[in-house]
């Protein structure tokens, strides 16, 4: 079977001396892997465009139970990334939590979408990492279905006060004035953190990275979507734990 598809390389693996098995995030199919056959020679063809972080067009064709790249094209190469270890280690657990989520075999465009998005804001150093971060771990998790329910206070119904919390055991908020329960984690929220948390969960797919924050509301909004990704997430995420040694 062959087949033509848009997409982000989230990861690729050293096949034999000279070819990549190649993960790759795409429009039509969510997560697929595909080997890219001498691919490791810079000549090679298919070189630029199954690189790690490279969206780009793929002409796939299938064998038994895998699949070659047998045409590719690249788009976008994010070489910014890789001028900032920071920028470059958020992007590498970003790839790595899609992999996590995307389901495999389905139209994946939103996915794609944020995941390019993400991508450029870090390659262009235009957005804070955290916040790039943060918003994709949220919008990430609502689009495999673990959006969490931000709208009121889960006791009073409040909508908005000066101190929230965000449970994230339960995908619930509360108040100030009515607490937590005993024995419950939150995480602290200003008005200002607790907009930015609502922000990247209901917003246009499009606006998702267009508001900024102070200092305090930035650390408080990047703690709950790691609280909440941590919640969700049932095992330890090998790019991640890199990551929060430069945290």
């Amino acid at each position: 079977m062959n087949l033509k598809v848009s997409g982000i390389v989230l990861k690729v693996n050293k096949s034999g001396d000279s070819d990549r098995y190649c993960t790759i995030l795409t429009d039509t199919h969510g997560v697929i892997s595909a080997f890219a056959k001498g691919a490791n020679n810079l000549k090679n063809k298919n070189s630029t465009a199954t690189a790690q972080f490279v969206y780009g067009s793929y002409e796939l064709f299938r064998r038994r139970d895998h699949y070659i790249i047998d045409e590719s094209q690249y788009e976008e190469l994010y070489t910014g990334l890789r001028e900032d270890i920071f920028r470059l280690s958020v992007g590498q657990y970003l790839c790595q939590l899609a992999m996590e989520l995307v389901p495999a075999g389905q139209p994946s465009e939103d996915y794609l979408w944020l995941m390019r998005a993400a991508l450029w804001y870090l390659s262009e150093n235009s957005r804070p990492p955290l916040l790039v971060k943060a918003v994709s771990e949220m919008r990430l998790l609502s689009l495999a279905g673990y959006m969490p329910d931000l709208v009121m206070c889960r006791k009073c119904g409040v909508y908005e006060n000066d101190l929230m919390y965000f449970i994230p055991a339960t995908s619930e908020i509360s108040c100030g004035k009515c607490g937590l329960r005993a024995g419950e984690h939150a995480v602290r929220l200003s008005r200002g953190a607790m907009t930015a948390l609502r922000h990247s969960i209901y917003a246009d797919i499009k606006k998702l990275f267009a508001f900024s924050l102070n200092d305090e509301s930035m650390k408080q909004f990047s703690e709950a979507a790691d609280a909440f990704t941590t919640s969700r997430i049932e095992k330890s995420l090998t790019a991640l734990e890199f990551l929060k040694t430069m945290m």
